[in-house]
């Protein structure tokens, strides 16, 4: 985790997460060339659905630090945690740096720093509530054109 962390760009959704039809929730696919870049691009999906990040800070730093038994609980994990962040304390991240590692019995650890501030509802723009982090449809894969792909339902 030693390089600055990139503020997330809105206007680069395309390469990072993409909504998927869903009936009655949020369904999205999100890529990354490794874990960490799969990863961060799933927590700038959560964010990027729940506010409008233009006009987010990044003076507010906070860690989560997760571990699952596979990719898939790791990620689910770290969103779960993020989104009660969200609801409990309105901390929203515009920047995110990621540090994944892979045991090889298959366990799954992830510290994320993000950089963010909390909602200010004057000066901040609130979208979508999401609800919850499913398991529901939840994978993690490689993708065949290189790279990592996950598929994340959000309740909404």
């Amino acid at each position: 985790m030693g390089e600055q962390p990139r503020r997330w760009d809105p206007g680069a959704r395309d390469e990072a997460y993409a909504e998927l039809g869903h009936p009655a929730d949020l369904f999205v696919e999100v890529w990354g060339e490794d874990l960490p870049a799969l990863f961060e691009n799933a927590l700038f999906a959560l964010y990027d659905q729940m506010a409008e990040l233009e006009g987010f800070g990044t003076e507010r730093a906070e860690t989560i630090e997760v571990s699952g038994q596979s990719p898939e609980v790791a990620l689910r994990s770290l969103l779960a945690e993020a989104l009660y962040r969200f609801a409990t304390e309105g901390f929203v991240a515009a920047r995110a740096e990621l540090d994944v590692s892979a045991a090889p019995e298959g366990r799954v650890r992830a510290t994320a720093r993000l950089h963010g501030e909390t909602i200010d509802r004057r000066r901040h723009t609130l979208l979508a509530e999401v609800k919850a982090v499913t398991y529901h449809r939840l994978a993690i894969e490689r993708a065949p054109e290189g790279g990592w792909r996950a598929t994340v339902l959000f309740d909404v």
